[in-house]
Parts: C-alpha cells; sequence; structure tokens
C-alpha cells in the first residue's frame, strides 16, 4: 500500500469486506504493507509511471456504502491524502492498525513488530502493493518490499489470528490462479486449501482477496461476510463476487 492510493475504489472494497468482516463479531488488524514508491516507478519530471491511484470510486457504485463514498472521494481528492487519512476516517472502528515502512534490510525486525502489535485480534489483513510474493522476485530483492511473504502469514496462524490477504490478479486463468495460491497457502500454513475462502472485486482493475481461518469459528463468520457482500449490494452492483466453486 501506499499514501498516493488512499481513497480509490481499491480502498472502497477493501475498507468494505472489513466492515462486513466487523459485523460478524471478528477483530480487525490492519498491516498496511505501507512502502516508499520506488524511484523506478517514476519518470525524469517525478510524476508516476503508472497512476493506479487514479481509479476513484465511480458515482453509479457509490450506493454500496454512500457514507464511505463520499468520505473516502474527499480524501482521494484532497491534499492530504494517505494512509493515515484512512486511519483517521475511523471507517472500521476499534481496528489496530501497523503502518511502518517495510525495507529489505529491516523486515524481519519489521514484521516481528507488526505481529507483537496486531496480537490478539482475530483476523489480520495484509495488504501489500501487489499480493502474495512470486517465484520471479527473490525475498532479497529491491521489489520484494511489494509482496507479503507466505511465512508472514504462517506466523499470524501461529498466533491463532486469521489472516485475509490482498492479491492482484495474474494472467492466469482464475481456477488455476486460485488454486495455485490456495494450494501454497495450504503447504506454508498447515490450512487445507479447501478452507481456504475468496472473493474478488472486478472493477476497474482486479483485486482478489484470500482468507486464511485460524479456526472452524473465524471459516463461519468470515464465510459469512464474503456471502453477505456477494448477495447484497455490492454483489448486486457487480463490485464484488465470490468466485464459484467447481
Amino acid at each position: 500500500m501506499q499514501d498516493r492510493y488512499a481513497g480509490d475504489i481499491g480502498d472502497y472494497g477493501k475498507i468494505g469486506l472489513l466492515k462486513a468482516l466487523q459485523t460478524q463479531g471478528l477483530s480487525v488488524g490492519v498491516n498496511w504493507y505501507r512502502v516508499e514508491p520506488m524511484d523506478t516507478e517514476k519518470k525524469a519530471d517525478g510524476t508516476y509511471k503508472q497512476e493506479d491511484g487514479k481509479y476513484l470510486i465511480p458515482e453509479y457504485l457509490q450506493v454500496c456504502d454512500t457514507p464511505l463514498a463520499e468520505q473516502l472521494t474527499k480524501i482521494a481528492k484532497s491534499n492530504n491524502r494517505s494512509i493515515k487519512s484512512l486511519e483517521r476516517g475511523d471507517f472500521i472502528p476499534d481496528a489496530r492498525y501497523y503502518s511502518e515502512p517495510i525495507t529489505v534490510a529491516g523486515r524481519y525486525e519489521w514484521h516481528k513488530r507488526a505481529l507483537d502489535l496486531l496480537r490478539g485480534l482475530d483476523i489480520v489483513f495484509m495488504d501489500p502493493d501487489n499480493g502474495m510474493l512470486v517465484k520471479s522476485v527473490g525475498k532479497r530483492s529491491a521489489k520484494s518490499i511489494k509482496y507479503a511473504f507466505y511465512e508472514e502469514v504462517a506466523d499470524y496462524i501461529g498466533q491463532k489470528q486469521s489472516v485475509l490477504i490482498y492479491n492482484h490478479r495474474s494472467r492466469k486463468q482464475e481456477d488455476a490462479y486460485f488454486r495455485e495460491l490456495s494450494e501454497k497457502l495450504g503447504e506454508i500454513t498447515g490450512v487445507p486449501e479447501s478452507r481456504i475462502l475468496k472473493i474478488t472485486f472486478p472493477r476497474c482493475s482486479v483485486r482478489d482477496y484470500l482468507a486464511v481461518p485460524a479456526s472452524d469459528v473465524h471459516r463461519e463468520n468470515i464465510k459469512a461476510a464474503f456471502v453477505s457482500m456477494d448477495q447484497g449490494i455490492w454483489g448486486k452492483t457487480g463490485m464484488c463476487r465470490m468466485p464459484r466453486e467447481r
């Protein structure tokens, strides 16, 4: 997550989803996986090569949660567009946030501080720029800060905490894509692939969320939240959907 994305349509979906999880009785922690923009992301004049944060919430989708949409749009159009502005918005009451920037050299210590700060919460949302680490990126690569490591997910599960993970859609077919991610998460965390839940937000840029439950109770609560999104106004407008099991 980067400050320059705050308030965009991606935040609309993720905050809506976190609110739904909280409605099911789950206490929520957010690890923003905050990164500072890399020099390679910028043009010579200092502007960004990809303005992903330009995707504001279209008027026809604001009906999903009008107050939230209005507040996020205000943040996105302000001179104080930042992760901190999302936290100050108090969109998820009593949520706990970890917003320390990641560095390659200090990642181990960064992760340990996150585990300590978010300990005791029912579910932790991991919000890396790109999602789970891919084979083409090494753990010591400069680009690694844009990814969550599978072992980091396992550490939260080890603390009896469920995990919700953001992942940017790859070019693979949906079935194969979700199966590969779920199998790897299952292998590392010990949570069977069949227990992992998925929901996708396809508007503007496809954003996927996978939930790794730490208990049967958590899984039922997470599933209820996903279904409420899928079958409610969010799903009816096409803002989100649960991939159909085959």
